[in-house]
């Protein structure tokens, strides 16, 4: 009976013990799925933009910024790298994105230079006066003016040549071949022929041109009393004329004499000539020598003072050894010392967009080599990566201009700009709305910018200063981060060097907005920056380099555009 009794006592026990444990399980359980319910009806109810996700609202509707619709919140993938930027298909629309596969090619080196047409020196005449004479009549009075081989150009008053007309007549009349050939060579030896002194009449000989062409160094006028030696002007043919093309030191031993050149003149077919020299003297101001190219003008439909651009073309042998990892310039962002790309990931989730930082080598007109960074095979950004990378800055993600990520305030010192530590996200969250809203602001700052940037073209630093603060204070109206302040700046090599990060702040603003309806050159200099390369925007195409201004007008390129 008392064994019997343990049995019930047990087994009532180890009833209780499960009634309780099941209770425990199934209540945490349900707990469980009531939190995980309620935090996905916690996330739907927060709607976000896949291009802005700094945008949080509690409802559906678009976004402020692009105008695209909300998506929930839950839909944004937690997973991805913290780094990349989310894009959904319409976004990449309005940014006009596109990308490419990266993959190893021959490697073809190219060089690009800017220059001018000249006239052909070798295929000019200068005219000279070789004796004491005045100037009666003066037949050409504009240099360019076309003249024909033996059309009299001038009517000189020459008493020392009437006087020599003098002799000749007499030793002929003596029939003296002694004194005639004496007189002869001294008539050969004034420039001038037997029967230029016969037809003097009365101390007026006629000058005449001794080539077809036209006129150039026109350094006299009517009734200038001319000395022995003195110069009168040139005749040119322009038949042919030379293209003089700036080389940068660091290309001057990779163009030689035979290289074939491809120039592009302004409103003209190109045309295609062969350096003939390239001087051994380096101009210490611009760094750069000259090459010198022979071209046809038969029509003479070429001006000599042309600008024109040449581009050197060469292609390396097919080897392994000479493929390299090439993509288009507008790939890669350039800014001091670093250069940056926009690497395309995609999962099931969307596509994302980081950025990556790589070693640039050799460059061509189009394409540069790509040393490391980004591998074969990887999808990079080659249209709109500047727009890309306004977002990433924007959102504080990594970014040209911002490497680390994060509130820009705090993490960098960029150029010597004015930043304060309160209030980061928000900040960037306003200048985010601000550049979208405030176009008047936008538009006044890109033309103040543009003035600015042609004050430095024009080493004019009084006015550079005073353009600089109008952009500061555009800037600050911006609720966007300035630099330093007008009256702090020194010199305009100071402001030059804050010009730097300027540009990229700017091209970064033009890049989200540009109310200009004018499209936006990004030119770049690569000399510039300690040859580290800067960049700047131009409303035109044509370069004029606002860090080196007159000393080296020309050096440049156009890299990308902003429409």
């Amino acid at each position: 009976m008392k064994t019997q009794y343990k049995y019930y006592l047990g087994f009532l026990i180890t009833f209780i013990i499960g009634i309780f444990l099941g209770i425990t399980l199934f209540s945490s359980e349900s707990e469980k799925e009531e939190h995980e319910h309620s935090q996905e009806q916690g996330e739907a109810s927060v709607w976000t933009c896949s291009m802005h996700p700094q945008i949080r609202s509690d409802e559906p509707g678009d976004c402020p910024i692009c105008g695209m619709e909300l998506i929930p919140a839950n839909q944004m993938e937690d997973d991805v790298d913290p780094d990349a930027i989310k894009m959904s298909k319409t976004a990449r629309k309005l940014a006009q994105v596109e990308t490419m596969t990266v993959g190893k090619e021959d490697q073809k080196t190219s060089m690009n230079f800017s220059g001018r047409l000249e006239i052909n020196q070798d295929e000019t005449r200068s005219i000279s006066a070789n004796f004491n004479a005045r100037i009666e009549r003066l037949y050409v009075n504009e240099e360019g003016e076309q003249v024909n081989r033996g059309q009299v150009i001038a009517e000189l008053y020459a008493p020392e040549i009437q006087v020599l007309k003098e002799e000749l007549e007499l030793a002929t009349r003596q029939e003296n071949e002694v004194l005639l050939n004496s007189i002869t060579r001294k008539i050969e030896n004034f420039g001038l022929t037997v029967n230029d002194v016969k037809s003097l009449s009365e101390a007026r000989l006629k000058l005449r041109a001794p080539r077809t062409g036209v006129v150039t160094n026109l350094q006299v006028k009517q009734g200038d009393n001319l000395k022995a030696d003195q110069n009168l002007m040139g005749i040119a043919d322009l038949s042919t004329l030379w293209a003089i093309v700036d080389v940068y030191e660091s290309d001057l031993n990779r163009i030689k004499e035979g290289d074939e050149l491809k120039i592009n003149i302004p409103n003209q077919e190109n045309v295609t000539g062969k350096v003939d020299f390239v001087s051994p003297i380096l101009n210490s101001t611009s760094r750069s020598g000259k090459a010198r190219v022979i071209i046809k003008n038969p029509n003479q439909n070429l001006k000599p003072g042309v600008f024109i651009t040449a581009e050197l073309k060469s292609s390396k042998s097919e080897s392994t050894q000479n493929q390299a990892l090439m993509v288009p310039k507008s790939a890669v962002l350039w800014t001091g010392k670093r250069s940056v790309v926009y690497q395309q990931l995609e999962n099931e989730n969307g596509v994302y967009f980081k950025m990556k930082e790589v070693e640039t080598g050799s460059s061509s007109s189009d394409f540069i080599e790509i040393l490391s960074g980004i591998e074969a095979g990887d999808e990079i950004v080659t249209r709109g990566a500047f727009s890309i990378d306004s977002e990433a800055q924007l959102s504080d993600k990594p970014s040209m201009m911002n490497p680390e990520g994060g509130p820009s305030s705090s993490a960098h010192n960029h150029g010597d700009m004015n930043m304060s530590n309160a209030s980061s996200e928000s900040k960037v969250n306003s200048s985010s709305e601000t550049i979208s809203e405030k176009t008047d602001v936008v538009k006044t700052l890109i033309n103040d910018y543009a003035e600015l940037k042609d004050a430095l073209v024009q080493d004019d630093f009084e006015t550079s200063k005073q353009k600089y603060k109008q952009v500061n204070s555009s800037l600050s109206k911006l609720n966007s981060n300035t630099f330093k302040g007008a009256n702090k700046v020194k010199d305009i090599d100071e402001l030059r060097e804050i010009f730097i990060r300027l540009s990229e702040k700017v091209i970064a603003i033009a890049k989200t907005s540009n109310p200009t309806e004018s499209a936006i050159y990004i030119q770049k200099c690569p000399m510039a920056n300690q040859n580290e390369g800067a960049t700047w925007l131009s409303f035109s195409k044509e370069i004029k380099n606002p860090y080196y201004g007159a000393s080296m007008l020309k050096c440049g390129s156009v890299i990308d555009s902003i429409q």
